[in-house]
């Protein structure tokens, strides 16, 4: 197995741009870049990925990209579980602010989409970075101190700064990341 999708029972209404199996009603979470394809033995509450409170569930993946229907984990998250969530992708964030020149540009964009009842794609990226940061860094599975976890934030923020760093240098070259 290569990971869980994350599944989430919708109605057409909640996505009306993405076409909905009506046997299914499920929407998986991801971003414009991806599905968020969580490593088994990576606890998905750690990475900041769901952001409200509700029922999910957790697909298996296998080898072949192939899901394991018969074999999905059904997942409650209450509403503090969810709040830890928005924290934890704040913490990357906040972390990313700190690393961007374009600071006062990413908030003003990220009030725009609020303001439209979007989420800015930004947050997208840091999730989706998340995955990869954990996967590559996260030892043990024992939790993790506030040290480990400000090294993990701060190693999602390099990412998706360098990230942005590389379409802010094709759109205006000469723009740097303060470090």
């Amino acid at each position: 197995m290569i990971g869980y999708e994350i599944l989430r029972r919708v109605e057409q209404a909640e996505v009306p741009d993405h076409p909905l199996d009506a046997h299914t009603e499920r929407a998986v979470l991801g971003a414009r870049d991806g599905r968020y394809l969580v490593p088994p033995g990576i606890d998905i509450l750690e990475l900041g990925l769901i952001s409200a409170a509700g029922r999910f569930e957790l697909l298996p993946i296998d080898g072949n990209d192939k899901p394991l229907w018969d074999e999905v984990v059904h997942l409650l998250v209450t509403e503090p579980q969810a709040e830890r969530q928005r924290g934890l992708l704040l913490r990357s964030y906040k972390a990313l602010h700190a690393m961007i020149q374009e600071a006062d540009e990413l908030d003003a964009a990220v009030a725009e989409w609020s303001a439209r009842g979007a989420a800015h794609p930004v947050f997208g990226m840091l999730r989706l970075e998340a995955i990869e940061v954990w996967k590559t860094l996260r030892h043990g599975s024992e939790p993790l101190s506030e040290p480990e976890l400000d090294a993990l934030h701060t190693a999602v923020a390099r990412r998706v700064a360098a990230k942005l760093h590389a379409h802010v240098v094709r759109e205006r070259p000469g723009t740097t990341i303060r470090r």
